[in-house]
Parts: structure tokens; sequence; C-alpha cells
């Protein structure tokens, strides 16, 4: 209740109040259970026996698109603390990783288009060794103690977000300083569920070294046979994403006081148990976005000016890192 300018008391709604109160909540609140509540029996499945598919008994979870909103929302509700993070995390990558040498080479994707058009090579074989070309640019450092400063700059800049993130939404007034000096108190247990994480990649890395070997090298000419090593890669794809669907979540639930990667792992499995699926289309909507605005900006780019392409690939490398994190996070809200 206020005082207006005349002396009559200004009386405020609880709607208005509640509005106020939660103008910052973005993600999903957790529900906090007592102990003396009567928790209704989830159903459970049972090894070697055939039955029906068991619904999740809760709400389902938000689409992807819904999700992605969410992350943006997120995103601008931390955005000077998301520009210092741009500022830092640019100058450390430039300096250690990258350094000034170009990121991408433009001159084997320029030759990969070149040869694909005297080819005739078909559009599913083209577009993935393009994607591969542009990822392989993200992921791969110019030597190996780069990549380890890039491996301990990405677990650093996680956790510090998720900890950004999480006292945000707790109504807590932190910068990005804060972050990054007391969001590191996990980082052993979170890079023991990084290495599990490294362990379910493999069966998609085999995938991928197989089809990218009998593309590279011709060996599947025709749509049939290419059509069929993209099967058994995606195959693979879908075995690791299956698996990393709880870890990943893991990674959010590891960043919790007192949490042991163990318990976390367990906790992550239980909160994804009926919703795998639901989950893995969520991550699988992840790769696919973040893989579509890379080929759709950066490749462009590379036949108007190189130096455009790489300072785009720079910004956009750096914005996937806040805008992930964000999206695993609201995720893992609403999985609560």
């Amino acid at each position: 209740m206020s005082e207006s300018k005349k002396g009559k008391p200004k009386v405020v709604s609880k709607k208005v109040q509640k509005a106020q109160k939660n103008k910052n909540m973005i993600v999903k609140k957790p529900k906090i259970i007592s102990d003396d509540a009567r928790i209704r029996k989830k159903p459970q499945y049972k090894s070697f026996r055939l039955h029906k598919r068991v619904k999740y008994p809760g709400p389902s979870l938000p689409s992807w698109l819904k999700i992605s909103r969410k992350s943006i929302k997120l995103m601008r509700a931390n955005k000077k603390n998301i520009f210092k993070f741009f500022i830092i995390y640019g100058l450390l990558y430039m300096v250690f990783v990258r350094g000034f040498s170009s990121p991408i080479n433009v001159g084997d994707i320029k030759d990969a288009f070149k040869q694909f058009a005297d080819a005739d090579v078909s559009t599913l074989a083209a577009n993935f060794t393009i994607a591969g070309l542009l990822l392989q640019s993200t992921t791969k450092a110019s030597g190996d103690i780069s990549g380890l400063y890039q491996m301990f700059l990405l677990i650093t800049s996680s956790l510090a977000l998720i900890w950004l993130y999480r006292q945000q939404q707790a109504g807590n007034k932190v910068t990005m300083k804060e972050a990054f000096y007391r969001g590191m108190y996990p980082m052993i247990p979170f890079i023991l569920i990084v290495v599990v994480i490294a362990l379910q990649v493999i069966p998609a890395s085999i995938g991928n070294f197989l089809f990218r070997t009998v593309i590279d090298n011709f060996i599947a000419v025709t749509f049939l046979e290419q059509f069929v090593w993209f099967l058994l890669f995606i195959s693979l794809l879908l075995l690791s994403t299956y698996m990393i669907s709880s870890s990943l979540i893991a990674l959010m639930v590891v960043t919790l006081p007192e949490m042991t990667p163990k318990i976390a792992l367990q906790k992550a499995k239980e909160l994804v148990t009926f919703r795998r699926f639901s989950v893995l289309r969520k991550v699988l909507a992840l790769i696919i976005l973040l893989t579509v605005v890379f080929i759709s900006i950066v490749f462009p780019s590379i036949f108007i000016s190189a130096i455009l392409a790489q300072i785009l690939f720079y910004i956009l490398v750096i914005l996937a890192i806040p805008f992930a994190t964000a999206y695993l996070f609201v995720l893992y809200r609403e999985l609560l």
C-alpha cells in the first residue's frame, strides 16, 4: 500500500504483486513435497516381458520451440552478464585455442562444392560432408595443448553459466565475476559426468567415421547405397543420443550442493523415466537447430568474404555456449 500525491492510499492488487514478484521467473519452479505427503506409486518396466507403453502420469514437456524461446528470455534476463561472458570467452578462445588463424578452412569447403558439382553427387552426401566440415572446424583446435584449453574453457564456462542462471532465477543479483568464482565448486563431479558422456558418444563417432569414409572415397555411389550407410550412422547416432539424454540432465543435477556423480546420474535417470524419448527429441532438436543456424549463416558468407565468414563463425561459436546451456537448464527445470 502506497500514498498518491493527493494523500489517498493506493491499493496494489494481489495479481500485480505476484506479477512483480515473478517478473524474472522464466523457468519452472521446482515443487517441494513434504515428508508426510502421499505419493502416487509410479508404474515400472519389467525386463524381458512384453507390456504396453507406460505413459508419464504428469504433464507433458513443452515443445522444443517453447524451450528455445524460454532460453532466449533467460539470456535476455542476464544480458549484461552474457555480454561480459561474450567478451571474456571470446578473448580467451582467440588467445589460447585458435589464435589469429582461420577457424574454418575456406579452401576445403569451396573445393567440396566444386567436387560435388563436377561429380554430380547427391544432395544428401553434399549436405552431410559440408556439415561435417563445419562441425570439424567448430570442435577441432589448432593443437593438442589448444584442445585442452578448449575443453577447460567449455567446462568452466558451463559451470559459470549454470550457476548464473540458477542464481538469477532464485532472485539473486549476481555478476559474471561471481559466477566464474563461486560456480566452480562442483568441477570434479562435473568432469566425471563429462567423461561418462564421452564414452556414450563412441557409437556415434564410429558411425560418423564409417559414413564419412564411404562417402569421401566414393565407395557408396548410388542413392540406395548411401541411404543404407546413412541409416547405419543414424542408428548409432540415436543410440548415443539415447544414452546421452539422461547424462546431459545429470550435468545440471551434479551442480547442486553435496551431489556426487553417481547420485546425479541416478536422479537424472529418474527424471527422464517414461519421458526419455521426449527428452531425446528435445536434445536432437537443439543439435539440428544449432547446425541449421551455422550452415545458413556461415556458408553463404564464405562466398562473399572469408573474413566475414570467420567473424560470423566466432560470434556464433561463442553465443552457442550460453544458448545451449540455457536450453538444457530450461529442459532440466521442466522435468522437475
